[in-house]
């Protein structure tokens, strides 16, 4: 049986349980030193947000924003990051993807512009 499907049947055996396996089955092979970067990333866990007394008293007052990436599967165009911004009154969402995280700040840039334009109003903290 191909090691693959040994990988595969018994989720992720560690080193120390292949050379158990080792020991029934001569032709398994096992290195100490291989790091799995799939369990790794698996194991990471963001920490949570704490929790926030504040909310604003009109629209645009206070935007939240995030930038996240760089994904490790890009999406069919191309992007690699997201930036999220989040109005804190409103609690509406907007999501701009981006090949480049350099296009980060012209995107904030458009957007404030177009929420002065579009409601006559200014952005009082970000």
């Amino acid at each position: 049986m191909p090691i693959g499907l040994w990988h595969f049947r018994l989720g992720h055996p560690s080193h120390q349980r292949m050379l158990i396996m080792k020991q029934c089955y001569s032709y398994l092979s096992s290195d100490s030193t291989f790091i799995c970067n799939t369990c790794h990333l698996a194991k990471q866990r963001k920490l949570s947000f704490s929790l926030s007394h504040s909310h604003a008293s009109k629209p645009f007052e206070l935007l939240h924003m995030d930038i996240w990436g760089l994904c490790s599967a890009t999406s069919m165009n191309g992007h690699k990051y997201f930036l999220t911004i989040i109005d804190d009154n409103m609690r509406y969402t907007w999501v701009f993807l981006m090949v480049y995280k350099a296009k980060t700040r012209s995107h904030i840039t458009n957007f404030i512009a177009e929420i002065e334009n579009q409601f006559s109003t200014s952005v009082k903290t970000i």
